[in-house]
C-alpha cells in the first residue's frame, strides 16, 4: 500500500514538473508592441525615427518568463537607456506578448543648480532643454541645489532628502493646475516665472500665483492634487477677488478650505 501510495506521489510530481516545463517554454516573452502617447496620454502614431524599437525591448526580455517578469524593473532599464522617451507601462498580453506604453520625455519645470539650469519631466525625471517657457522651481528648495547624476532620462536625486520630497509635491501640484486646463507652456502666463512655490517652516506648500495673493496647502503630501484643484476653485471664483497680497486660500488638511487677511 505504501509502495502504491509513493509511486502515486512520484506521477503527480513528475506531471507537475512536466507541465512546468511546457509552460515555461510556452509562457516566454517572444513579442512586444510599441504604443506611443502624447503628453495627455492621447494615443498617437510611432515616429519615424528616433523611437524605441520592438527590438530594443527584447534585449531586456526576451526569452524570460511572461508570468515573473518583473514590469518595474523592466521599465527601469528603458527609461534608463532611452532617454528622449518614458515608458510608463507595461502590459502582459498571453502567452508571449508584452504591450509597452511610451510617451516623449518633455520638461515641465527647470530648477537652477550649479551647473546650470536643470530641466524635470513629469516623472521626476531630466528632461532636455525645452524652447517653451517653464517655471523655475528652484525657491522650492531648502539649500543650494546639487544633484547625484546629469544624464538626461535619469532620475533627479537631491543630495538633501527633504527636496526629493519637495520635488514630488512640486510636479504633482504642476500636474494638478495641469488638469484645471492650464496647458505647460501657458503655466509661466498663469503663475509667474519664478518664486512661484516654497514651503514654510512647518513643510506647508505655498503657491503665489502672478496675480497675487498666497495658496497655502497643509500636509501636502496627503491627497494633494484634489485638494489643490478644489483650493483654484475657490482662488478663481466669481464672488470675491483673492487675488490681492492680503489674501491667503488655506487648504486644510482635511479638505476644508478657509480665507484670511493680513
Amino acid at each position: 500500500m505504501k509502495s502504491k501510495k509513493l509511486l502515486i506521489s512520484l506521477a503527480i510530481v513528475a506531471v507537475f514538473i512536466v507541465v512546468v516545463v511546457i509552460l515555461a517554454s510556452v509562457l516566454t516573452v517572444k513579442q512586444v508592441k510599441l504604443v506611443y502617447h502624447d503628453f495627455s496620454g492621447k494615443q498617437i502614431q510611432a515616429p519615424q525615427d528616433g523611437g524605441i524599437a520592438p527590438s530594443d525591448v527584447l534585449n531586456f526580455a526576451k526569452g524570460k518568463s511572461i508570468v515573473f517578469l518583473n514590469k518595474t524593473n523592466l521599465m527601469e532599464k528603458l527609461n534608463d537607456n532611452f532617454g528622449e522617451w518614458h515608458a510608463f507601462a507595461v502590459v502582459k498580453e498571453m502567452p508571449s506578448m508584452l504591450v509597452v506604453h511610451i510617451v516623449r520625455r518633455e520638461a515641465i519645470a527647470k530648477i537652477k543648480s550649479v551647473d546650470g539650469d536643470i530641466y524635470v519631466d513629469s516623472f521626476g525625471r531630466r528632461a532636455n532643454p525645452t524652447e517653451n517657457s517653464v517655471i523655475d522651481i528652484t525657491s522650492a528648495f531648502s539649500t543650494s541645489t546639487t544633484f547625484s547624476q546629469n544624464e538626461v532620462g535619469k532620475e533627479l536625486v537631491f543630495a538633501d532628502g527633504k527636496n526629493n520630497d519637495r520635488l514630488d509635491r512640486v510636479i504633482e501640484a504642476t500636474l494638478a493646475i495641469w488638469q484645471c486646463n492650464v496647458d505647460i507652456e501657458d503655466m509661466t502666463a498663469v503663475l509667474g516665472e519664478s518664486n512661484v512655490f516654497g514651503f514654510d517652516g512647518d513643510d506647508n506648500m505655498l503657491i503665489t500665483p502672478k496675480m497675487g495673493g498666497t495658496i497655502k496647502v497643509q500636509s501636502p503630501d496627503v491627497n494633494l492634487t484634489e485638494r489643490l484643484i478644489k483650493g483654484f476653485s475657490v482662488y478663481y471664483n466669481d464672488k470675491q477677488n483673492l487675488h490681492d497680497d492680503n489674501y491667503t486660500v488655506v487648504i486644510q488638511k482635511n479638505g476644508n478650505i478657509t480665507t484670511t487677511t493680513k
